[in-house]
């Protein structure tokens, strides 16, 4: 049980970090000193502002779509009751 817990953290983790990466959430830079040539920094960058940018978006196509859903099945329920109801 556990390792099937873990494995699918694991694949939840992997899949963010490669949306991430497509998105520009993340980036990462390296730089070699030149007198020191055996040392290399490797830099790891989040843009905050488009991650909240991203997250915006999301909330909002998901508050038009279920405002859409919540539309339709309200015609839908309108139209099962009249449907339902004798003609008077």
């Amino acid at each position: 049980m556990m390792k099937k817990l873990f494995g699918i953290l694991f694949l939840l983790l992997i899949c963010v970090a490669g949306i991430g990466f497509y998105r520009g959430w993340f980036s990462v830079s390296t730089h070699s000193d030149e007198s020191e040539s055996h040392k290399i920094d490797v830099n790891l960058s989040v843009d905050t502002d488009k991650v909240k940018a991203d997250a915006a978006t999301v909330k909002e196509k998901a508050s038009e779509l279920t405002g859409d859903a919540k539309d339709e099945a309200s015609k839908l329920g309108d139209q099962a009751k009249d449907k339902l109801q004798p003609n008077q």
